[in-house]
């Protein structure tokens, strides 16, 4: 005898519910794919936040490793300064109580010389305990030991994995080799693990701080990025306190170095890594929170309405004896299939999703350490999601159907209104906060667009256009006073501007937009109580025309003035408003006191203005202009270096001849961070909003896509109960239009009252998004009115079609209606 009749009935009920559903395959794939699209879009965003956001670091207790700040109130906008010189990081060490470790890092330019030529690598040093500090021995050969940092010690260095794989083809004979790096043998002693990238560095060296550290090992003086592992017990709460009472006693001993008035922050070192792309990350999961919701609720009103349609089925196996459990479990089996289904496909989905926000997500925003990938506790809780809103909206017209009375079914089937009030008006407010939801999505995107456009548009001062650039990295053992560094660019920019196709050549101190080297300023015979700032750059005479500025006055440099070092200037017109105002700034004295603590000081830096430029962008596309001011790049021979070069044509093309004629004059010189300069402004300053941008309008695409699928599935529905009233009104005499406005105004009804509540909505979450946008207001009515018409055009095509149908109903069919 077969004891397992229940697996024989879950077996035909399944077989049974896979029937069902192929005869409805409208019904099926809608309900499989809405499921499909919330399930992967929600896992894949919700991954790429907890990789981000919860777990970036693979080092142990990383949510304890805190970096200390220095912050002006004066300039809120500031990042603050978390950099130490050598004696001032070893007072935080000592003077502390909250931290049990602290370790330290500094950036250095590194060249590796070969035969083939000089390779620049992003070098960092490290302090005694650093490898200790975060707990991740070598993947090969070993990390540096406390011997290493002593002075003396051989010249050794550890190697980043990823620059091992692509640099050497995770070669491991390269390990206990050695390499020239800046000019000095040193051995290669292990390669780290994968998850290891402290200071984004491709190599690190050791250095032991002291309070005698007067040397400089680029064209500044060594400071210390400082980092500190809290100790058991202590909140950031306690930590503030303790670090502003010794910052505070050190700012004492650095008065030039801090404020008259400063705050202290404790910042964790994924908090100072993601910085600002948090508030991008954060929209991302609300929009994308958005659109799973959106979903759910598509696919409640889906599997509502098809079981209401169905109660007669119920109602007739109810009267040839059917159980109200064998009910229950046959709407619950469909329902798990659909989730089953809709979640395989998701998390198809969901892994083609996340390798392509992966390619998107802008540069230098997230840790280096950082391993985007599919989070499994994120893809239950979305498979989880997914199969509750299918069973439980397959469960309650189950339990409906159950305790519904046989004869009462059977009769209201056969008048096709069976539909209670109040599942009508369920229905309804789930179509109405369904078109609420895509309204706040399809606003954030379109304020998005807008933003992006305008910052596409936005009005840089100079022609980006056919710009070659690059930046050149000096050996500082050799190129480190003005004549120098003149005796390198002088016949490199020659040989430049004589290369076909070549309009312009310039050297530059800094790449436009972003910024120049921080100074304070005096105009002289002005007097000013409060400090004045500007920026200032180190160009060459040929600067102006290749970024193709204006001068509003005067003139620029010329060859003699920049190859004599002759102390001329030419400000910008915001310098000329600011500091000079109601005066001919043409013949002014200027002196820019930062040029003195050049390691190649410029002693007494005052500067005869003899030109004045229009503005142009100086502190990227999101700030506003500095006072600016340029001095040939002959008068000191520190700060970094490259060129600007101007084409007829392709500008791209140009790398393997300007590369000839680098090493042509020297061999030992490097390049890097080498393309064109439209590609870096895109790269730096659009790929967050284009990030953004692109994100928000997927979803909001997908979230109007399953709108329109939503109210056409209850219109459809709602027309189908009322055919035969449709039919006695045209039976009666009434115009066939009449059933048309009476489709429509239904549909219409929803859809106002979901926009209506969206606005609603978008208007009171608009500050959130405030600070994503460029130029644009996030009350934009513009971008609302737009919205509004988009989403009444296409709820209206979406009842257009139950609409029609219901005129073509003819009153002899319809009067005999089941």
């Amino acid at each position: 005898m077969w004891a397992f009749i229940w697996v024989e009935a879950l077996w035909r009920d399944s077989t049974f519910a896979l029937r069902t559903l192929r005869k409805k395959p409208g019904f099926t794939v809608v309900a499989i794919v809405t499921l499909a699209l919330g399930i992967g879009a929600s896992t894949a965003i919700f991954s790429v936040i907890e990789s981000i956001l919860v777990e970036p670091f693979a080092y142990p207790e990383a949510d304890r490793m805190m970096t200390v700040e220095i912050h002006d109130p004066n300039h809120p906008q500031g990042s603050g300064r978390a950099e130490y010189l050598g004696p001032e990081f070893l007072d935080y060490v000592e003077k502390n109580h909250v931290f049990d470790r602290v370790i330290a890092n500094a950036s250095l330019e590194v060249l590796y010389s070969q035969k083939d030529g000089t390779e620049r690598f992003h070098g960092v040093l490290c302090t005694p305990g650093t490898f200790e500090f975060f707990g991740m021995p070598a993947t090969l050969g070993r990390a540096m030991q406390s011997a290493d940092y002593e002075p003396g010690a051989p010249p050794v260095f550890v190697l980043r994995y990823k620059t091992w794989v692509a640099r050497f083809s995770a070669d491991p004979n390269v390990v206990n080799r050695t390499f020239i790096l800046n000019g000095v043998p040193r051995t290669l002693i292990g390669v780290m693990p994968p998850r290891f990238g402290w200071g984004s560095g491709d190599v690190f060296l050791p250095r032991k701080p002291d309070r005698a550290e007067t040397y400089a090992i680029s064209d500044f003086p060594v400071v210390w990025y400082l980092v500190g592992h809290l100790k058991r017990g202590v909140t950031r709460e306690q930590a503030h306190a303790d670090l502003t009472v010794v910052a505070n006693q050190i700012a004492k001993d650095y008065p030039k170095d801090y404020p008259s008035r400063f705050v202290v922050k404790i910042v964790s070192l994924t908090d100072m890594v993601v910085g600002q792309f948090r508030t991008t990350l954060y929209l991302m999961l609300a929009a994308v929170t958005l659109l799973l919701l959106i979903g759910c609720f598509n696919v409640a009103n889906l599997m509502l309405v098809r079981a209401t349609t169905r109660e007669k089925e119920f109602a007739v196996r109810a009267a040839l004896g059917a159980s109200r459990w064998s009910m229950m479990r046959q709407l619950l089996i469909e329902s798990l299939i659909l989730a089953l289904v809709g979640g395989a496909l998701g998390v198809t989905l969901a892994w083609s999703a996340l390798q392509t926000i992966v390619s998107v997500v802008p540069p230098d925003v997230i840790p280096a350490e950082t391993v985007i990938r599919l989070n499994n506790a994120v893809l239950l809780f979305a498979l989880g999601l997914a199969l509750t809103t299918s069973l439980l909206f397959g469960l309650v017209p189950a339990l409906q159907a159950a305790r519904r009375d046989v004869i009462d079914s059977l009769g209201a089937s056969s008048r096709s209104t069976s539909s209670t009030l109040g599942h009508v008006r369920f229905r309804d407010a789930v179509v109405v906060l369904e078109v609420a939801l895509s309204v706040v999505l399809l606003v954030g995107a379109g304020l998005l667009m807008r933003s992006f456009i305008a910052l596409c548009d936005g009005h840089l001062g100079f022609q980006a256009d056919h710009i070659f650039t690059t930046r050149i990295v000096l050996p500082q053992e050799r190129y480190h006073s003005a004549a120098q560094v003149t005796g390198f660019f002088r016949p490199l920019l020659a040989q430049l501007k004589t290369m076909p196709g070549v309009v312009e050549a310039a050297e530059t101190s800094t790449l436009p937009p972003y910024g120049g080297i921080p100074t304070d300023i005096d105009v002289i015979g002005k007097v000013h109580a409060e400090k004045w700032e500007a920026i200032f750059e180190l160009p060459s005479d040929g600067y102006s025309r290749v970024l193709k500025i204006p001068f509003l006055d005067g003139r620029p440099f010329t060859e003699a003035e920049v190859y004599g070092a002759r102390r001329v200037a030419v400000i910008n017109q915001n310098f000329a408003k600011r500091y000079l105002t109601g005066q001919n700034p043409i013949g002014q004295r200027i002196r820019l006191n930062n040029l003195e603590n050049f390691p190649d000081r410029v002693t007494d830096p005052e500067f005869e203005v003899v030109g004045v430029i229009a503005d142009i962008m100086n502190d990227g596309m999101h700030r506003p202009i500095r006072p600016e001011v340029w001095v040939p790049y002959t008068v000191t021979g520190s700060a970094a270096r490259g060129i600007l070069v101007r084409t007829a044509g392709d500008p791209s093309q140009l790398l393997g001849e300007v590369r000839k004629a680098i090493w042509s004059i020297d061999r030992d010189v490097a390049i890097t961070l080498t393309g064109t300069l439209e590609d870096y402004i895109k790269l730096y300053d659009f790929s967050a909003p284009r990030f953004t941008f692109l994100l928000t309008t997927v979803f909001a695409s997908v979230g109007l896509i399953l709108v329109i699928i939503g109210v056409y599935s209850v219109v459809a529905y709602s027309t189908a109960m009322r055919t035969r009233e449709i039919g006695i009104r045209i039976a009666l005499g009434a115009d066939r239009s009449t059933a048309l406005k009476l489709v429509l105004q239904m549909g219409i009804r929803l859809i106002l009252s979901g926009i209506v509540a969206g606005i609603v909505i978008s208007l009171a979450a608009s500050r959130a998004l405030a600070g994503e946008l460029w130029q644009v207001s996030p009350r934009d009515p513009l971008t609302i009115a737009a919205v509004s018409t988009l989403l009444l055009a296409t709820g209206l095509a979406a009842c257009w079609v139950p609409a029609r149908r219901a005129t073509g109903i003819e009153p002899t069919l319809a009067l005999r209606h089941e």
